[in-house]
């Protein structure tokens, strides 16, 4: 597997944010089992915490801009090229720039996804 699938890995999870904040809640209140898609849920939850922490930290601007394309607060994610140009408009910057920052918050979750063990790279089994 390559960077570029990984990247696409981390932009699905980082989407499904919500999902996984949902998912986890509901096995909660059910005081059901935690099964391995849970503890995969926890991980990739972790792993978007720990970039939003880090850019509040350094970059707001990032945050935000992180929290809007992939809808972490609760707005619907900008999707798609239409999505990267609302983006534009809205941090005053182009869209290539956008798409420079983006990859930049994907390598940075990658590396938190490793982190928590959301995503193994070097797993040999």
């Amino acid at each position: 597997m390559c960077i570029k699938e990984w990247k696409r890995i981390a932009e699905q999870e980082a989407t499904r944010y919500r999902e996984h904040k949902a998912f986890m809640k509901g096995v909660e209140d059910a005081r059901g089992t935690v099964t391995e898609r849970c503890r995969s849920s926890m991980r990739w939850v972790k792993a978007v915490d720990l970039v939003l922490a880090y850019l509040q930290r350094t970059n707001d601007e990032h945050a935000r801009f992180f929290r809007l394309l992939f809808g972490i607060d609760g707005t619907p994610a900008y999707r798609g090229e239409k999505g990267m140009i609302a983006l534009s408009f809205e941090f005053c910057v182009s869209v290539s720039q956008l798409y420079q920052w983006k990859s930049e918050l994907l390598s940075l979750l990658l590396l938190a996804a490793a982190q928590t063990g959301a995503l193994l790279p070097y797993r040999t089994e």
